[in-house]
This record gives structure tokens, C-alpha cells and sequence, in this order.
């Protein structure tokens, strides 16, 4: 599940990609946890994250809101 996270540092437009063997979780409170092979674990902040761009993130037991699957 290949995605893409857009903060408020962006640089550029394209935000930081993440591959296929990624995932994350958005819990109620707000805060995004990505899980990445390149990058390691990230914690972002509510406020510092600003769009999470993916396909098919159900398909991979992963929740959107909540506790991991």
C-alpha cells in the first residue's frame, strides 16, 4: 500500500512517499504512526500532518481510526 504524508514543512508539493510494505494508523486523538522498512516508526503530530494520500489502506488490516489491526 504505497502512500504518501503532506505536512506543513513540505518543501515540495509531493509530500514523503512511503512504499507498498508500509502502513499507518490515524488514531482518534489525531496523531498519524507510520510503520516504514526505509524510515523506521514516525509519529506525527495533529497538527503537523495535513493530508495522507493512499488506495486500498482497508485491505491491508490496517485502521484508519482506532487501534491497530
Amino acid at each position: 500500500m504505497a502512500f504518501t504524508v503532506h505536512t506543513s514543512e513540505d518543501a515540495s508539493p509531493a509530500g514523503l512517499e512511503f512504499g507498498d510494505n508500509d502502513s499507518f494508523t490515524i488514531y482518534s486523538s489525531g496523531v498519524l504512526k507510520v510503520r516504514s522498512e526505509t524510515y523506521g516508526n514516525r509519529i506525527y503530530s495533529p497538527g503537523f500532518w495535513q493530508l495522507v494520500e493512499y488506495r486500498n489502506h482497508s485491505e491491508h488490516g490496517c485502521s484508519i481510526y482506532g487501534v491497530d489491526a
